[in-house]
C-alpha cells in the first residue's frame, strides 16, 4: 500500500496486484485513500472491476488525459523524426477511430485491447500487422503512464508471429523486370530498382539520397530506421546510375519521388509480370540473400544492411550452401 500526498493537501493511493498497477487520487484524508485500496483489492479478489471515486484525479486537465492528446504527444517525441513517420500516423488514426479520440486514456483496459485484437483479426489483419498496431498503442500508454501515472496500466497481449518466408528476386526474374521497364520506357523506375537490388537500401533511404551523400564509391546514409548512420558500397552499375543522375538532377535529391509513389509505379509492373508477392522491400531481401549465397559472412551482411541485431540477419543464414557443406563434411566418415 502506498499513500502519497498531492498538491493542495489531497491524497493518492497506489497499489500493485498480479503485475498491474491501480491508482486513484483526490482523497481529502489519508483514511479514505486506505479504505479505497482495501475495497479495490477485495473487488479484484472477487472478480469485480475496480470502482474509482468520482473525485479521483491525476491533477491533469481533461485534455491531458484524452487518447488523441497522448497519441500525438508520443508521436512528436518518438516517431515524427523516424524514417517513415507516416506509418505511425496511419496507425494513430486507426487507434483513434476505434477507441475514440476523446476517450480518457485511463479507460483503455486489457479487456478492451483484447476485443480490439479480435476486431483486427476479423478484418483479416495478420498477426504481424496487429503487433505493429499494438506496439503503437503500448508505447503511448507507457509514455502516458510515465508522465501522469495511469490509474491502471493495461496488459497488451501480443500475437505470436510465424517466421515468414523471405521473398527475394531471382536473376531470371530480375532480367524480366529490367526488360519490361525498358519496354515501358520507365528509366527512373529502372534506376531505382537497380540501386535497391545492389545496395539493399530501404525505399525511404533511396528517396532521401542527395548528391552530397555520395563519396568515394560509397552511399552515406545519415537517417536510417535504427537511427545509426551507415555507408554502403556501390557496384559498378550503381555508380553509373548515380553519376548519370548527379549530372541531370534538377533538385538536390537524386530520386525526387515519394516512397508511396515509387511503390505505386512498381505495382503496375509487378502485377503485369505476375510477381504479386514482390513488393519493393523484396529488393532489400534480394541484396541480403545474394550476399549470403555468395559467401559473405553474416556479420558483414548485418553491417551492410544496417540490421540493429544479428537476429534479423539470421533470417538469411539458411541460404548459405557453404555452411551446410561444411556441416556435411563433419558427418562423413
Amino acid at each position: 500500500m502506498a499513500i502519497t500526498t498531492q498538491k493542495g493537501g489531497l491524497f493518492t493511493s497506489t497499489f500493485m496486484t498480479n503485475g498491474e498497477r491501480f491508482r486513484a487520487g483526490g482523497f481529502t484524508c489519508e483514511a479514505d485513500a486506505q479504505i479505497w485500496e482495501i475495497t479495490a483489492r477485495s473487488d479484484l479478489k472477487n472478480g469485480k472491476g475496480v470502482t474509482y471515486p468520482s473525485n479521483s484525479s491525476n491533477t491533469q486537465t481533461l485534455q491531458d488525459t484524452s487518447l488523441a492528446y497522448w497519441l500525438d504527444k508520443t508521436y512528436r517525441l518518438y516517431w515524427q523524426d523516424n524514417s517513415a513517420p507516416e506509418k505511425a500516423r496511419h496507425k494513430m488514426t486507426e487507434i483513434n477511430a476505434y477507441f475514440g479520440s476523446k476517450t480518457n486514456i485511463n479507460d483503455i483496459t486489457t479487456d478492451g485491447i483484447d476485443i480490439w485484437i479480435s476486431h483486427l483479426k476479423g478484418k483479416g489483419n495478420a498477426n504481424g500487422t496487429i503487433n505493429r498496431k499494438l506496439a503503437t498503442l503500448s508505447k503511448t500508454l507507457k509514455h502516458a503512464d510515465e508522465c501522469i501515472q495511469l490509474r491502471r496500466m493495461p496488459i497488451v497481449h501480443r500475437k505470436r508471429e510465424p517466421e515468414g518466408r523471405v521473398r527475394f528476386v531471382t536473376p531470371e526474374e530480375e532480367v524480366a523486370i529490367m526488360h519490361t521497364l525498358d519496354q515501358w520506357s520507365l528509366p527512373d523506375l529502372k534506376d531505382s530498382i537497380t540501386v535497391l537490388i545492389d545496395t539493399g537500401l530501404r525505399r525511404s533511404e533511396l528517396c532521401r539520397l542527395t548528391k552530397s551523400d555520395v563519396s568515394e564509391g560509397m552511399l552515406n546514409l545519415w537517417k536510417t530506421k535504427n537511427g545509426k548512420a551507415r555507408s554502403v558500397p556501390m557496384t559498378a552499375r550503381v555508380q553509373e546510375v548515380i553519376k548519370r543522375r548527379s549530372v541531370t538532377a534538377t533538385t538536390p535529391k537524386l530520386f525526387p519521388v515519394l516512397p508511396e509513389t515509387l511503390s505505386d509505379h512498381w505495382d503496375r509492373v509487378r502485377y503485369h509480370l505476375e510477381l504479386d508477392d514482390v513488393v519493393l522491400h523484396c529488393f532489400r531481401h534480394t541484396t541480403a540473400s545474394r550476399l549470403v549465397q555468395r559467401g559473405v559472412s553474416l556479420a558483414t551482411v548485418q553491417q551492410w544492411m544496417g540490421h540493429k541485431t544479428i537476429t534479423t540477419t539470421l533470417r538469411y543464414a539458411h541460404l548459405s550452401p557453404k555452411n551446410l557443406s561444411d556441416a556435411l563434411a563433419v558427418l562423413e566418415p
